[in-house]
């Protein structure tokens, strides 16, 4: 700076006063001629005295111009933008403040500066009420401050690109947060976790099928850690796999308010089990756990095990449709048996057969508290069966047993219902045997049971019956249709106020003009349609015209026609045999009703 202040020309005249006149004047008052600075700026300069500047020599005046600088006084510009200074005297200076302040102006009105040349910060005067960082900060203040979390969240968003949801704008104020299958990946999880680290409302969330992955999970794991109003979460769905288990699993050592957990269809293997199983052994806030549809194996059994023998906090468990098999099962059971809070139990779809069967059999034999039990799809033989009800003779707190689909053969299901019959202190109200055969004397035990007890049997067909085909009339041209799938997804439509090209929007999740067969499920899923998943099967083979594993926008045109021409002459069918019936009654709920009642009576 003083480099730079020295190369402004110097006019030399023998004048000292027109000398001194040369010199950067360190007055705060100039005159007509040389223009006094500007006081556009923030700050009000002191006065400094022409005695100090007369007895104080170049250098000096160079080391109080960067004092000044340096303690961040605002030097404003010269309105002659040129940077020449034309000399005059004190005296023309001290008019000047007379013509500005009046006659009674004295260099006593003024404050001199020490004799170093600096003024300290203290003695600096300010016309502005603001602090300069408030004001910068401002929008930085507001987001942080922001109590429902709509700033934060649209603020997020913008800078990681996701598009906002309005959706959960207009419900991040509810004590319920659902919003299921609506794509929010990685980086929209990202976007709602932040808003929501300081909600105070919201107490359930549920974000099942938006596939966050584990980065997403990260975030919610990050964001719940110190959350003391969020007692449920439900991630189902959401691809998290072991990263993800793990994270939320870490969060759950130190959050003690969750007491409902969902991570089902997540593909976490037995690493991300002996996580969760890690956790366990530690939280006692947790007492509903939802594991269904994972890839736990026998390792992750053996975790499992040490889980339900010494948590006493837990009541509800889902294992179903994992891979525990038959090892898996077995140590399963030997945790039922010494557990003493379990309330509900699904080993579904777990493979268990003879032996996981037999130790379920030990393990109710034991257990105190468990009031229902889903053994079904479980390939448990007529022996299995057998284990099982001997376990139920000492049994009296089991409620519900659910054993469908299984190979129990002829004698399995009529030992289970004997067992409940000569144990009067039996509490089960619910045998489930759907789609597993039965004998005759099943079914009379059966029925004198529920006219006795607080009872209700499924079960599947009868052996031995036979069933009367000459009833059947095979010209019923409705039979067909009925069975159709587009019948039920066009109904949905239908109801919804839908159009086709709707729902083909909806379910291209990507926006490429392609439905894959999983956008095709998740769709369905999402959108409520009560249909199987053969059925489902059967209408992606039929819609996919080039077999090329999804459905373009055309081939679901094509499907509707056909559909409405075979409904048209279905229609046309009908009429000739006599059936006042037009084409649109042919998928109304109560006319099928009555035409099964008259073809099948």
């Amino acid at each position: 700076m003083t480099e730079l202040v020295e190369k402004v020309p110097v006019k030399e005249t023998d004048d000292e006063d027109e000398r001194r006149g040369s010199n950067v004047s360190m007055d705060s008052s100039t005159s007509s001629s040389k223009l006094r600075p500007s006081l556009r700026g923030s700050a009000k300069f002191k006065r400094i005295s022409s005695a100090a500047n007369s007895s104080s020599s170049m250098e000096d005046k160079m080391l109080a111009l960067n004092a000044l600088l340096s303690d961040s006084l605002l030097i404003t510009e010269f309105r002659n933008g040129e940077g020449s200074r034309h000399s005059k005297s004190d005296a023309d200076d001290d008019d000047t403040l007379k013509d500005e302040f009046g006659d009674d102006v004295s260099d006593d009105d003024f404050e001199e500066l020490p004799e170093d040349g600096r003024v300290s910060k203290d003695d600096y005067d300010t016309d502005l009420d603001m602090d300069y960082d408030e004001w910068i900060n401002e929008e930085k203040r507001e987001i942080e401050n922001d109590k429902t979390g709509e700033k934060k969240y649209l603020h997020i968003c913008e800078e990681t690109g996701v598009i906002p949801a309005s959706y959960f704008l207009n419900n991040i104020q509810e004590k319920e947060f659902t919003m299921k299958y609506h794509g929010l990946g990685p980086n929209g999880a990202k976007a709602i976790a932040w808003p929501l680290k300081t909600n105070k409302k919201i107490e359930k969330i549920n974000l099942e099928g938006n596939w966050i992955e584990a980065e997403g999970s990260i975030y919610l794991a990050k964001m719940l850690k110190n959350n003391i109003y969020v007692t449920e979460l439900h991630l189902a769905e959401n691809r998290i796999g072991n990263e993800g288990a793990e994270a939320i699993s870490d969060m759950l050592q130190k959050n003690d308010m969750i007491y409902s957990l969902d991570l089902s269809g997540n593909n976490i293997e037995d690493y991300g089990a002996e996580k969760i199983c890690r956790m366990l052994l530690k939280n006692s806030s947790i007492k509903h756990l939802y594991l269904a549809n994972n890839n736990f194996e026998e390792r992750a059994a053996g975790w499992l095990r040490e889980v339900l023998i010494t948590n006493e906090t837990l009541e509800t468990v889902d294992l179903s449709w994992n891979h525990l098999r038959t090892r898996g099962a077995v140590a399963i059971a030997e945790g039922v048996q010494e557990n003493y809070g379990l309330r509900v139990l699904n080993l579904a779809m777990n493979g268990f057969a003879q032996d996981g069967s037999e130790a379920m059999g030990k393990a109710l034999k034991n257990n105190r508290t468990l009031l229902e039990l889903d053994l079904s799809h479980n390939r448990i033989p007529e022996a299995g069966a057998a284990a099982i009800s001997q376990g139920l003779q000492h049994n009296d707190t089991l409620k519900v047993l659910r054993m469908a689909s299984n190979p129990l053969g002829g004698d399995g299901p009529l030992q289970l219902l004997n067992v409940i019959s000569n144990n009067d202190m039996s509490e089960i109200r619910v045998l489930d045997l759907t789609d597993v055969l039965v004998t005759p004397a099943f079914k009379e035990l059966q029925e004198t049971l529920e006219k006795e007890r607080i009872l209700t049997v499924h079960y599947g067909n009868i052996v031995g019956e036979v069933f009367d085909f000459s009833s059947i009339r095979y010209d019923d041209p409705f039979c067909e249709f009925r069975r159709d799938p587009m019948s039920l997804l066009i109904e949905y439509c239908k109801d919804a106020g839908y159009r086709l090209v709707d729902l083909f929007h909806d379910f291209d999740r990507d926006g490429n003009h392609l439905i894959s067969k999983e956008e095709f499920i998740m769709g369905i899923k999402k959108a409520g349609v009560k249909i199987s998943i053969r059925q489902l099967e059967i209408l992606m083979e039929g819609l996919d015209l080039n077999k090329d594993g999804s459905i373009e926008y055309s081939e679901l045109v094509i499907g509707e026609k056909e559909h409405t021409k075979k409904k048209m002459k279905l229609a046309a069918e009908a009429k000739k045999s006599g059936r006042n019936v037009s084409s649109t009654q042919l998928i109304d709920e109560d006319y099928l009703k009555r035409m099964i009642n008259e073809n099948y009576a």
